[in-house]
């Protein structure tokens, strides 16, 4: 079994991944602790290779439903592990004269954090803020959803995002914020070398205190049939219109 020492400043929350990307991917983490792991006889054989390191207990698909609920993709594997999430701003990395850090107001829905956590390792984003209030912890959903790319970002949850994003301008970030109503277009925010991008709940959009915090709102132009892009529609767009490379 891999012993790692738990590292300072992050979540204390534990859960259960399940699916082989997730938790395949987590093995190769060196941040992420990894309790045990339980597998399908015929998964373990598929994988043996790769999880001799670990804990592992072979077991029926019944145990695997009573630890995740039915219905969930498990594909034979789920691990027992622990959040990755860091809860310290200044524990980020702002090195890069290039930087881009995508900030999430409000996102509730696993489903849609997993997705743009995808999208922004896809195109070179490795930091993400969400607030601490009103936003889900770590967890399988969003794990599963982000289809191992969840071990390539730094997530930090923050007490207050007027704060952190205040701290990020003192650090030479422009905040660009996506608003139907904005004024300013992608084109508009491509070549700022240090950008952050905020993407607000689906409806409701950005609260007003981050939205006054924002130098820029930028405004996706869609087809006038189409009312609204789903929000990890709306972040794969402004994420891939302003990669860095």
């Amino acid at each position: 079994m891999r012993n790692l020492k738990k590292q300072n400043n992050r979540s204390n929350n534990k859960y259960y991944m399940y699916g082989k990307h997730a938790v395949l991917a987590a093995i190769k983490n060196p941040n992420r602790i990894i309790y045990k792991i339980y597998c399908l006889q015929k998964t373990f054989a598929e994988l043996k290779a790769q999880l001799k390191s670990f804990d592992i207990e072979i077991v029926i698909n019944d145990f695997i439903t009573k630890k995740i609920g039915q219905d969930h993709p498990h594909q034979g594997i789920i691990a027992y592990v622990n959040s990755i999430f860091l809860t310290d701003l200044e524990q980020l990395d702002y090195a890069n004269k290039n930087d881009r850090i995508a900030i999430l107001d409000q996102i509730t829905d696993p489903q849609n954090i997993g997705a743009i956590i995808r999208s922004a390792a896809a195109f070179g984003i490795s930091k993400i803020l969400i607030p601490s209030d009103n936003s889900p912890d770590e967890n399988a959903s969003i794990a599963k959803a982000a289809c191992g790319c969840l071990e390539l970002i730094n997530i930090v949850k923050v007490t207050n995002l007027k704060s952190s994003i205040d701290k990020l301008k003192k650090k030479g970030f422009w905040i660009a914020g996506l608003d139907a109503q904005g004024v300013n277009t992608i084109e508009n925010i491509t070549n700022i070398d240090k950008l952050a991008i905020i993407i607000g709940s689906e409806g409701k959009g950005m609260r007003k205190l981050t939205r006054d915090s924002c130098d820029f709102l930028v405004k996706i132009e869609i087809s006038p049939l189409v009312e609204s892009l789903n929000a990890s529609n709306a972040a794969s767009i402004i994420f891939y219109a302003t990669q860095t490379y």
